[in-house]
């Protein structure tokens, strides 16, 4: 994975969860309208759920990158062995 793939994934990391820090610093600023459970519940949700597909990706972005020759090669010749 280049560089550059891997700071945009950090960039995208860091944003999701300074989002979600500002919407329950700003939900729980002011008694008048504070957050519900609820409310924090689906936060916490979305946080999980954002993060875990960036996750996903960065993972998938990885293994496709990944050179199988080698391994595939090792691969033939230990079934060649077998039979």
């Amino acid at each position: 994975m280049e560089e550059n793939s891997m700071r945009e994934y950090s960039d995208e990391l860091i944003r999701i969860v300074d989002e979600f820090r500002q919407r329950i610093i700003s939900g729980t600023s002011d008694p008048e309208n504070f957050l519900t459970i609820s409310d924090i519940e689906r936060l916490w949700s979305e946080l999980r759920g954002n993060t875990s597909l960036l996750y996903s990706d960065m993972l998938s972005e990885l293994l496709a990158g990944i050179d199988e020759s080698e391994i595939i090669r090792k691969k033939k010749r230990n079934i060649g062995k077998k039979e």
